[in-house]
């Protein structure tokens, strides 16, 4: 249950972002400069959380190899597009369609590491396509 909780949390405020990032972006900030300073604030912060609560930072090099790779592939190149799009989009039209991301996730789940993908699943990833094409025509 509470994977749920942290899920909802989570969901709740990645939705206030797209507006924090608007108010940021509508100056003179371009997005790269706009990922630099969201990663290093990122960044300082989970140190700083990292230091308080005495955590470790000492994992096996492929695991952290692995995760380093994901960060580049999510926070940079991912949030590059994002802020782009935010940029010079609605938020309201470019963030539900960002947000279809846990489609492509199921779908490379299911190809590339196996797990299953039920008819709930399936029926879950067409409302998500669905959605985003209801948001994308009504602009």
């Amino acid at each position: 249950m509470k994977e749920v909780l942290f899920a909802v949390l989570s969901a709740l405020v990645w939705g206030t972002a797209p507006l924090v990032f608007k108010l940021g972006l509508r100056g003179e900030v371009p997005p790269l400069a706009g990922i630099f300073y969201h990663n290093l604030t990122a960044t300082v912060c989970a140190l700083l959380f990292l230091v308080l609560t005495r955590g470790s930072i000492n994992y096996p090099l492929r695991d952290v190899a692995i995760i380093s790779f994901g960060g580049f592939v999510s926070g940079f190149l991912g949030l590059l597009l994002y802020y782009k799009a935010i940029k010079v989009g609605d938020v309201s039209v470019v963030a539900p369609i960002a947000a279809s991301s846990p489609l492509w996730a199921s779908l490379f789940a299911f190809l590339l590491l196996g797990e299953t993908f039920s008819l709930l699943k399936l029926l879950g990833a067409i409302l998500v396509v669905v959605g985003v094409i209801f948001i994308t025509v009504s602009r």
